[in-house]
């Protein structure tokens, strides 16, 4: 699995923990989040994981594909969560995304 979406995916674990750390840091972000359930955008997250991997987040485009193309909802289902659409704005980009408990 690619490194951001790892670290993605134990944000998204320690999201679902209610790690307060995280969840302050996510909302100085601008990310709409509690115990949970977390709101974001897909650029919002990329520019998040680039400040705050040690490791190299790849551009844009390159870490979209690798989100899409991992079975992240399958790693979340196993704890209880998934990644949703909240809000279809019509284009990948500008659409909402949300984590949310099963």
């Amino acid at each position: 699995m690619p490194l951001a979406v790892a670290f993605f995916l134990r944000c998204c674990e320690r999201v679902m923990q209610g790690d307060e750390a995280l969840l302050e840091r996510l909302r100085g972000h601008g990310f709409s989040c509690r115990t949970g359930c977390w709101r974001f955008d897909l650029p919002g997250l990329h520019a998040f994981l680039q400040q705050q991997m040690v490791e190299p987040c790849p551009d844009y485009l390159t870490f979209r594909r690798q989100l899409f193309a991992s079975d992240c909802n399958l790693q979340l289902q196993r704890l209880g969560a998934a990644i949703v659409i909240a809000d279809n704005r019509g284009k990948v980009d500008e659409s909402l995304y949300a984590l949310q408990p099963l």
